[in-house]
């Protein structure tokens, strides 16, 4: 499963952080936005 990782919450996760663990790539970000 990988290394645990701080989203800020469980239920209502912080969008920043969430954002930074869930689209690492920033090559793939700019491809799809």
């Amino acid at each position: 499963q990988g290394k645990p990782a701080d989203i800020g919450g469980y239920y209502h996760a912080d969008p920043a952080k969430l954002a930074a663990v869930m689209r690492p790539s920033a090559t793939l970000n700019a491809i799809i936005g």
